[in-house]
């Protein structure tokens, strides 16, 4: 009986002990097959004053995640760029939060802007001095250390780090408002509000790009700017249904040109090309009103504001040229100078209505030799419903207190901080420009735009209420 016995536990401890191997590696080929690692890394970019910056990066891992944590000596560093860390999430793989695991998992960045060295802004996105267009950058390196992740089946947390080139894997959630894109003459992108019913109809603000975002890449013209802005409730609710105004929305249409839109003497060659793109677009969308189309753009898309508005003169309702250059001849007369117009310009806008944006130290586009001069002479010669928002310098306000590039009045047409304008009393009765007081506390002007008797606080109600 003790010789069976013997056997039995021998028999015993040599299954435990072989158990305990296979146990041990089996262990130990899970734990090396768990190992989470990034495998893939995305930016999101997001609309700011100052352009597109990257507001989260999206990591995909090989394996699911269940949890994430920030470690106090986790760091983020995005082109070179030291990036402070928000908040760290599971998501999916756009960035949006979600429950459970997931292999996806989105770290939120704070983002800022250096107006003095913009290099330093982390942005992906580079303007060439030697093309005047804007670019995105080659190289994107996105450096991720010390990352806490728990996996699906993993009982301890794990440190992660990865470093990985980003720049291909771009994710645009403003930008994609603009959900209609196609080609009419003119490459668009287009936003769409709720449709009219019965019977009413939406207004249509086309906005026209500067030079820098002429080219190919529709995200460009959507992304280096907010006009993305204009596709959101703030602005969109100033607008209303042509009926019963009830309903609140316009059509947003961005066309890309090839290059730029007008050369410096106001020639254009894509001006039949941009009618048809507008003619398209309406036609194709009944809700459209016709008689509410609202021409805006900024620099050399300000000048081709001013080119379609003297090209066709009866069809815009409103022209809103910004940060933009003014055909206008200057005379001295017994040593005072004189502003005119020529009579083919002067006839064409004098019955468009108009509001000018510009700021005193754009130095790209200085005042003194386009907006003023054109603002006076334009006035003098007698013409009605025309305004111009005149400000000191291009203050922010997604950083407060920014002091921006002069030449980017456009960012108070975006933040919707266009309400003061100079008084035309003034302008009429000035000696030269010396009657425009630029100032930012009263946005523009201590004056209020006013057509037949109506007071207006704000450009995009102005807008709203002009019809052809």
């Amino acid at each position: 009986m003790r010789h069976y016995l013997k056997w039995f536990i021998l028999i015993v401890a040599v299954t435990v002990a072989f158990g305990s191997v296979w146990q041990s590696e089996a262990w130990g080929r899970n734990r090396s097959t768990s190992s989470i690692q990034v495998t893939k890394t995305s930016l999101v970019l997001e609309n700011y004053e100052f352009g597109p910056g990257v507001s989260k990066v999206v990591l995909e891992t090989n394996a699911n995640v269940r949890g994430v944590a920030l470690q106090s000596d986790t760091s983020v560093t995005t082109a070179g760029v030291a990036r402070q860390v928000k908040g760290a999430y599971l998501s999916d793989a756009q960035g949006n939060a979600q429950n459970g695991s997931s292999r996806y998992l989105t770290l939120e960045l704070e983002v800022g802007y250096n107006p003095d060295d913009p290099s330093q802004s982390a942005s992906p996105l580079t303007f060439d001095l030697s093309t005047y267009r804007n670019k995105w950058v080659s190289s994107y390196v996105v450096v991720v250390s010390n990352l806490s992740l728990r996996g699906e089946r993993n009982r301890r947390n794990q440190l992660v780090s990865s470093e990985q080139e980003a720049i291909a894997n771009k994710i645009t959630p403003t930008a994609d408002r603009f959900s209609e894109r196609g080609t009419s003459s003119l490459a668009y992108a287009a936003y769409q509000p709720q449709n009219a019913a019965g019977g009413e109809k939406n207004p249509l603000i086309v906005w026209l790009h500067g030079i820098g975002e002429a080219g190919t890449d529709l995200n460009l013209p959507l992304l280096a700017s907010e006009v993305t802005a204009l596709t959101q409730d703030p602005i969109q609710s100033h607008f209303s249904s042509t009926g019963t105004g009830s309903q609140k929305g316009a059509h947003v249409l961005v066309p890309q040109s090839p290059s730029a839109w007008v050369d410096d003497s106001f020639n254009s060659q894509y001006a039949e090309s941009l009618k048809a793109t507008i003619d398209a677009y309406v036609s194709s969308h009944p809700d459209v009103d016709a008689n509410r189309i609202y021409l805006a753009g900024a620099s050399n898309g300000g000048g081709m504001t001013l080119k379609m508005g003297t090209s066709y003169p009866d069809y815009f309702a409103a022209l809103i040229p910004i940060a933009s250059p003014y055909p206008y001849q200057t005379q001295d007369d017994q040593g005072k100078t004189v502003y005119r117009l020529d009579d083919a310009t002067k006839n064409s806008l004098k019955d468009q209505p108009m509001w000018l944006i510009h700021t005193a130290n754009d130095a790209s586009i200085t005042p003194d030799s386009s907006a003023l001069p054109f603002y006076k002479a334009i006035i003098d010669s007698g013409a009605e419903n025309k305004w111009i928002s005149y400000y000191e310098s291009a203050i922010g306000t997604d950083l407060p207190g920014t002091n921006y590039n002069g030449h980017w009045s456009w960012i108070y047409f975006f933040n919707d901080q266009v309400t003061g304008v100079q008084n035309t009393s003034n302008v009429a009765s000035m000696d030269g420009l010396s009657g425009l007081v630029a100032t930012n506390p009263t946005q523009g002007g201590d004056s209020k735009a006013t057509v037949k008797g109506i007071q207006y606080s704000n450009i995009f109600d102005w807008m709203n209420a002009q019809s052809r």
